[in-house]
């Protein structure tokens, strides 16, 4: 939106025409600074959301990774006690395998 203020249209008489203009300057100038401060504080608002936004992402990724570190030590830990009792299983590539050799 464009404002338009008086400018070099102004009288050169001080009469109520020229105090008219010059009120109404300032009245566009007010409105348009007022606008400009609703938007910046919007946009602060949003911003403030989005880092909040961020930091739930971030955090669930932490949890994330810690859930899939626990899974793999338990996974570790069963596949160390089967091994313990000659269950032909053990970790290769991150999988649980069986170790049997075919035609046993």
């Amino acid at each position: 939106m464009a404002i338009q203020l008086v400018t070099d249209q102004l009288s050169n008489v001080l009469d109520d025409k020229f105090r008219s203009q010059f009120v109404g300057n300032f009245k566009a100038i007010e409105k348009a600074l007022n606008d400009l401060y609703t938007a910046q504080n919007t946009l602060n608002s949003d911003q403030d959301k989005i880092n909040q936004s961020l930091k739930d992402i971030d955090y669930g990724l932490e949890s994330i990774k810690v859930d899939n570190k626990n899974r793999d030590e338990n996974i570790e830990a069963i596949v160390n006690i089967l091994s313990d009792y000659d269950v032909p299983v053990a970790i290769v590539d991150g999988k649980v395998v069986d170790t049997t050799k075919e035609g046993e």
